[in-house]
């Protein structure tokens, strides 16, 4: 659900559809670059790597005071975290500059740049997780918590983070203590780290090594979480709003401030 998996390979689909764009912009521009010179292929290459940076700088800008305590951090891109029509504006401004000491380019950047925008942008107005998913609610699974008792994974009434990992996986590891962060900042949203398949006494020596709080721990002995919600790969975030709708979906290392964007966008 979300993803894309080629192989051993998983991606969301927010970046398989953003990566379909490129590949589109790319491909056009070379093919051009046959009758039209190799100004063409060069401009492609250039706004294609101008619009990635500018939608990542735009999203570093828009949480400022997220990335200050640590600047670096804006470097991790895997994680997540791009503001799309900074990316556009960026590659559009740079094409309007190219466009004047280059003439061809005013007559096949904006074909070429246009069919990369509906390549990316219709499949993910059609075929986003929201779009495709827009009936799949939290599954009804009684789950055993690992300070004790039991949670009922379907019980909304708020908005709820839905985090499924593992001791074993690195990116979760990573990511946990961005989850436990939120969970003490976001008291009006519910955060559950639901584990898959490892025992009690696993999940919590490493917690415990770890300096991290057993609250909100779920135990997925079965996995059927993982399969009810057809988890491609771990770590996978959803978002469920009050009723348990799922609204979101990120799958991988999910970034401090892509996950505070997430929990805003549940408010």
């Amino acid at each position: 659900m979300g993803a894309l998996t080629l192989g051993p390979l998983v991606l969301s689909l927010d970046r398989a559809y953003a990566g379909l764009g490129f590949a589109v912009l790319l491909i056009g521009a070379e093919w051009l670059a046959r009758r039209s010179g190799p100004s063409v292929a060069a401009w492609g290459w250039r706004a294609a790597a101008i619009a990635f940076v500018g939608a990542r700088l735009g999203f570093v800008a828009m949480h400022a005071s997220d990335f200050a305590a640590a600047p670096l951090s804006a470097l991790a891109f895997w994680q997540g975290g791009f503001a799309a029509w900074w990316g556009v504006a960026a590659a559009a401004v740079y094409t309007a500059f190219e466009a004047r000491r280059t003439p061809v380019l005013r007559r096949v950047a904006p074909t070429v740049g246009i069919a990369a925008l509906l390549a990316w942008w219709v499949p993910a107005g059609l075929l986003s997780p929201v779009a495709q998913n827009a009936d799949v609610v939290a599954p009804a699974l009684d789950l055993e918590a690992l300070e004790g008792g039991t949670v009922d994974l379907a019980a909304m009434g708020e908005p709820t983070i839905v985090n499924v990992w593992a001791t074993w996986c690195p990116p979760c590891r990573r990511e946990l203590p961005a989850l436990v962060a939120t969970a003490r900042a976001a008291p009006d949203v519910r955060v559950l780290l639901v584990n898959q398949g490892e025992d009690p006494d696993t999940i919590g020596t490493y917690l415990t090594q770890e300096g991290l709080p057993t609250s909100g721990v779920l135990l997925d002995r079965r996995q059927t979480v993982g399969s009810a919600l057809r988890v491609a790969g771990l770590p996978t975030t959803f978002a469920f709003d009050a009723q348990g709708r799922m609204v979101d979906v990120h799958v991988g290392e999910i970034s401090a401030p892509a996950l505070r964007a997430m929990v805003a966008s549940l408010r």
